[in-house]
């Protein structure tokens, strides 16, 4: 017999997934009105258009947190999705880079970065008289022991996605019946984590990646990291997209603007991007050496 589909498989889980979306729902209702963390991403994004559906849009209130670790590319898409979304955004300034436990860069640095958030999402809650507040972790992440989930834990930030149970595949089919314009976008995360753990975080760092990546999404890539190695830059795009970094014109043009930028030396993962990839060890045999003739 063959296998099934990957579409007839998902189409056979739906009663499950409705199941999770109405416990989603359930736990909304209860809360009666509810400030969500909103980065942008699908899971946020997800979180806040049931909140929308369930409480209304009075009761609601997006809040994205603005802060030098934040490419000015996502805040511009944070502020599309809220528009189209008709629901209220608020943009609030966080502090965590100037931290020092930030700064350094260790394993924890997403605790510190998380309890900078819901330590400011609290005052605004306080003010404003919203009882919860709550932010798109999913089930997938409950696994992962992510540090910033410490903090979630410490400041009574819930978390219904993944209370539910829901995963990241079920959260994207959701998110493309709903009809949300960012349902297929790439993972992503702050520009910190291009900075591998004991490096310092800086924002002239930050300012590097933010350039180099925004200069590789101008030219088609979807999916992109640009490692931040001191002098040295490494990119990682899709696997599918590896390819087109062999072409001389374009690899000319990514070597004169990241030397713009400020980097000496550039590489390309030939494997293409993997979460995480910042603490690998630079291995020049996974690496193809960008160099202008």
């Amino acid at each position: 017999m063959q296998s099934m589909s990957r579409q007839q498989a998902a189409g056979s889980r739906q009663p499950a997934i409705q199941q999770k979306v109405e416990q989603v729902k359930a736990t909304l209702a209860g809360f009666g009105r509810v400030i969500v963390a909103f980065s942008g991403g699908v899971d946020s994004t997800l979180l806040v258009k049931l909140a929308r559906d369930v409480l209304g849009k009075e009761n609601v209130l997006a809040v994205t947190a603005d802060s030098p670790s934040l490419a000015r590319e996502d805040l511009d898409e944070a502020k599309r999705l809220t528009r189209a979304l008709d629901v209220q955004h608020l943009i609030i300034h966080t502090r965590e880079v100037g931290r020092p436990e930030y700064r350094a860069n260790t394993d924890a640095r997403c605790y510190f970065c998380k309890q900078e958030l819901f330590e400011e999402l609290e005052e605004v809650a306080q003010a404003q008289r919203f009882p919860v507040v709550l932010y798109g972790a999913i089930g997938d992440d409950h696994l992962s022991g992510r540090s910033g989930h410490r903090a979630a834990l410490r400041y009574g930030v819930r978390a219904p996605l993944q209370e539910a149970g829901l995963e990241k595949w079920e959260v994207r089919t959701l998110a493309r019946v709903l009809g949300l314009a960012n349902w297929d976008r790439p993972q992503n995360a702050c520009l910190s984590s291009r900075i591998p753990h004991g490096q310092a975080v800086t924002e002239d760092k930050l300012r590097q990646i933010e350039a180099a990546e925004s200069f590789l999404r101008a030219r088609g890539f979807r999916q992109v990291r640009v490692r931040h190695l001191g002098r040295h830059a490494r990119i990682e795009v899709g696997a599918e997209d590896v390819a087109r970094l062999h072409d001389a014109a374009l690899r000319i043009a990514v070597v004169r603007a990241f030397e713009a930028i400020g980097f000496q030396t550039v590489g390309v993962n030939r494997g293409g991007y993997i979460e995480g990839g910042a603490d690998r060890p630079a291995d020049e045999a996974l690496l193809d050496a960008l160099s202008a003739p």
